[in-house]
């Protein structure tokens, strides 16, 4: 990076309440030769965690001597005033919401979570409103701002977006992240585990496919084809302890296609509907383990509490918003932006426009970029494989319904969305889950008053 001019950021976290929040400090700590001297303003309607971000940001870079200015706000206007970077890192009606979207389809025998089934149809009406509205005030703040989201579900969003306004959207998923930086390296018995890069020199892997049902279709381990020693290396790990039951799974479905999964703890909805359902209603009768996977514990809070205090930041913890994989992407893919890099980065989601020959041309994949100074240049990964095809045809459908509801209001098109989801099965469960839903959300969904 020899020359490289040293840029004054502004970037807006909105959900800078959350605890994610911690991770994406520490990404930009570690990336300082690019990112000292900028602003980091942490915008949330709830005021209650700011303080406590806000000091967490000051005091972890005072540690690291890095001169970074950490502020907070409720007021959405303040924080996009002149905005370089903008990340969406919200959940609307936060962690009680996100239970509705679990619960609701599980009571009435259908699976599926907030990004998929009737509560990712659900999750894309809450969230998408709230998106359009940020992103029409970009528009008039900080046009020139490029926004880099994690919203979910993100290729519903990232499609509303680029239907209604001309923001500089990135939509990503931490799926590939998680999977190239540390679960493909934990497959593989190469650590480390947790690595700062999608594309390492050792291992190269490319995934393509739509949000949460992407496949491998090419791996490079040293500069030769990885896939046969992938393989050796899942059988070897199968009934081993820790038992992981998506390494199960994943070498049923490398059997029966020839490629991995990359999101196999998503996809086992649409192979293993009965087998996961019965895990879920199991996990709902279990209060310990009904607490939050995405980090709203007490013991998340209190060791954000430990780090304020002096404590070092613990990347290994149980819960999974102190991972670094999903900050690095997020802080990555700014940084490549920032210092013209030209780094190729997985899991984006972005219209096809022929980087995947054989999928429509105007939908939302997800894939491979090239990102530099520009923003992203997709990489053209080939052909689907034909036997998936079908599969991502009809998740997109789904998707482009589901999103024509959430534009429209309209409660035909949102019955019809669900219906399209492909392992929905039964109507009349449908319409109560619909229903029930309509209701539990209603708060947030102007649309359909």
């Amino acid at each position: 990076m020899e020359g490289f001019v040293m840029p004054r950021e502004k970037i807006v976290i909105l959900g800078g309440g959350s605890p994610f929040v911690t991770a994406l400090i520490y990404s930009m700590l570690e990336n300082k030769e690019v990112l000292e001297g900028s602003e980091v303003c942490l915008m949330d309607i709830d005021p209650s965690r700011l303080p406590l971000l806000t000091k967490l940001g000051r005091e972890l870079s005072n540690r690291a001597k890095v001169k970074m200015k950490f502020t907070e706000t409720t007021d959405p206007k303040e924080a996009l005033e002149g905005a370089t970077f903008v990340m969406p890192s919200y959940r609307i009606g936060g962690e009680k919401h996100m239970k509705y979207d679990f619960e609701i389809p599980t009571k009435h025998g259908i699976c599926g979570d907030e990004t998929a089934g009737p509560g990712g149809t659900f999750m894309a009406q809450c969230t998408i409103p709230a998106t359009l509205e940020y992103c029409r005030l970009m528009e008039g703040l900080c046009s020139d701002a490029w926004v880099i989201s994690y919203v979910n579900p993100t290729n519903f969003v990232a499609d509303a977006v680029r239907r209604e306004t001309k923001t500089k959207f990135i939509a990503l998923c931490d799926c590939f992240a998680g999977f190239s930086m540390a679960y493909l390296p934990y497959l593989l018995n190469m650590p480390p585990f947790e690595r700062r890069y999608c594309d390492n020199p050792d291992i190269k892997p490319r995934a393509i496919g739509i949000n949460h049902c992407t496949w491998l279709v090419d791996l490079l381990v040293k500069g030769e084809d990885g896939y046969p020693l992938l393989r050796r290396k899942i059988e070897e790990k199968i009934g081993k302890v820790p038992r992981r039951p998506e390494v199960d799974f994943s070498l049923r479905v490398l059997e029966a296609y020839g490629y991995v999964n990359v999101c196999p703890s998503h996809c086992r909805m649409y192979w293993e509907h009965n087998t996961l359902l019965e895990e879920r209603k199991a996990l709902l009768m279990d209060e310990k383990k009904r607490a939050s996977v995405l980090g709203w514990t007490e013991s998340a809070w209190e060791f954000v509490r430990e780090m304020v205090a002096g404590a070092e930041y613990n990347p290994h913890r149980p819960e999974y918003c102190f991972s670094l994989h999903h900050s690095r992407h997020v802080v990555g893919i700014m940084v490549s932006i920032i210092a013209n890099e030209g780094r190729e980065w997985g899991g984006v989601n972005f219209p096809n426009r022929g980087a995947i020959n054989n999928l429509p041309y105007d939908a939302i994949v997800e894939g491979q970029c090239i990102v530099d100074g520009r923003g992203l240049t997709p990489v053209n990964c080939g052909d689907l494989p034909k036997p998936l095809v079908g599969l991502a045809l009809h998740l997109l459908n789904w998707q482009e319904l589901t999103v024509d509801a959430a534009l429209s209001g309209d409660k035909d098109l949102l019955y019809q969305a669900i219906l399209a989801c492909p392992y929905v099965h039964d109507m009349k469960a449908a319409k109560k889950i619909m229903e029930e839903l309509l209701v539990a959300h209603a708060e947030f969904m102007p649309q359909f008053k």
